[in-house]
């Protein structure tokens, strides 16, 4: 099973910054069963949103012909007690990339008051054997490839 943990792309810039969208939901597969009475988001999976969304503003400025391989996280926050309702804007900027990897932050809003963050996001890149596959996903999510 893949999950794909943010809902839309509305806008980036290749290499540099990226913008996105996750509004969570009672319905979202890793809530069942986790706290019935009062359901919370799992922090790791804001985190992975977040990481998500910030690895294609590399993969777009290197022209899709690459994917990122998450290497290493810092300086991480989530919050305790994120409930489902609340639309969350994704936001990621990258402070530098090459073809062998990337280097950026991202974190998350709700109504503009940041909720969440990672100071640094790490990544290894990898050759990706088809491009187009990557341009299409990325078109499918939002973004303008």
């Amino acid at each position: 099973m893949r999950f794909l943990l943010f809902d839309r792309v509305l806008d980036v810039v290749p290499g540099k910054r990226i913008h996105g969208v996750k509004t969570v939901t009672l319905t979202e597969p890793y809530l069942d069963g986790h706290f019935p009475k009062a359901p919370l988001v799992p922090g790791p999976l804001l985190v992975e949103a977040m990481i998500q969304l910030l690895a294609w503003t590399a993969i777009t400025k290197h022209d899709f012909k690459l994917s990122c391989v998450l290497s290493v996280l810092e300086d991480v926050e989530v919050p305790p007690q994120l409930r489902p309702g609340h639309r969350l804007d994704l936001h990621g900027q990258l402070m530098g990339t090459n073809k062998k990897g990337s280097v950026g932050r991202a974190w998350a809003e709700i109504e503009g008051e940041e909720v969440a963050r990672v100071g640094r996001v790490i990544y290894g890149h990898v050759p990706h054997p088809d491009p187009d596959v990557l341009r299409e996903r990325f078109r499918y999510y939002g973004g303008p490839a």
